[in-house]
């Protein structure tokens, strides 16, 4: 009897309810993912997943991330080539409610598993995984975004966050990267709608759990965090934190850093360095100046 009890109050918890705004909101046990009351009534077709060559632009810098109890996903969003650390930008509700500052987060040492099957343009045979360290987490509706970081064994692309006054266009194609249902890393296309109570709403393959924590990006900047969803078959509007929360939340934790890179397409910073002077092994992105 103790053992049910027990059982039953774990899945209670992992299906629970989330107040917010004096709402019961439902969560997927694969990612927590929000199921959230539709905000335009929108109804459309099931999502289409892309993982042709034409998107592996998109697709490279996109990982699965896996937690203690289930799976998300992330956005490869800067590599520091002096340290080797790739930093990836996810969700906050992939772990507990509440938040973890990144001075709790040395402290605590919470670790979690990267996957990616590709390296840069290339595709792998098999998946890699890799041991990631979190360096702080915000589960807060409304302001739902996490960081963590790895050691690549090789030398990733990635996709910079865009600056905070960015502007969202209604009707504007996006590119939505995930591990839907805990699968292979997938693209999708969806449209901008607009920020609508704290989120950046979309419609067209929208996000089913195991999206949780994908980036959205356009051809340079990476603009937005998945984090929920009206309708786990993902056939109505998705709900990505904005620009705005991640700058706030990341800048308080340390991180503003990360949020001043520019896109890598600059042809000069990937021209091959020959220092005959101090023939230095490794040098930072901005080594060559660049004018604005």
């Amino acid at each position: 009897m103790k053992k049910f009890i027990i059982n039953l109050f774990c899945l209670f918890t992992i299906l629970s309810t989330n107040l917010a705004f004096g709402q019961e909101i439902k969560v997927h046990p694969l990612d927590k993912m929000p199921l959230l009351p539709s905000k335009i009534g929108y109804y459309g077709e099931a999502p289409v997943e892309q993982r042709g060559i034409e998107f592996r632009k998109w697709l490279s810098p996109s990982v699965k991330i896996a937690v203690s109890d289930g799976s998300g996903s992330g956005t490869i969003v800067y590599y520091d080539s002096l340290k080797n650390i790739a930093y990836v930008a996810t969700c906050g509700h992939l772990w507990n409610n509440g938040a973890m500052s990144a001075k709790e987060g040395l402290k605590r040492n919470i670790t979690c598993k990267i996957i990616t099957w590709f390296h840069n343009e290339k595709k792998l045979a098999e998946p890699k995984t890799y041991t990631a360290k979190v360096l702080f987490y915000n589960h807060i509706t409304g302001a739902d975004t996490a960081l963590v970081s790895f050691e690549p064994d090789w030398v990733p692309n990635y996709f910079p966050i865009a600056p905070k006054d960015y502007q969202y266009k209604k009707g504007s194609i996006m590119h939505s990267c995930g591990c839907d249902g805990g699968d292979e890393v997938a693209h999708y296309e969806v449209e901008v709608v607009g920020v609508i109570s704290e989120s950046l709403t979309t419609i067209r393959n929208s996000p089913r759990p195991g999206r949780s924590g994908g980036g959205l990006m356009d051809d340079k900047y990476y603009i937005a965090t998945c984090w929920a969803t009206s309708m786990y078959k993902g056939t109505s509007e998705g709900y990505f934190t904005p620009l705005p929360v991640i700058h706030d939340i990341w800048t308080k934790n340390g991180y503003e850093f990360l949020l001043k890179i520019r896109p890598d397409f600059d042809l000069a910073k990937k021209l091959k360095i020959i220092d005959r002077t101090i023939r230095q092994h490794k040098y930072d992105e901005e080594y060559i100046l660049i004018p604005n």
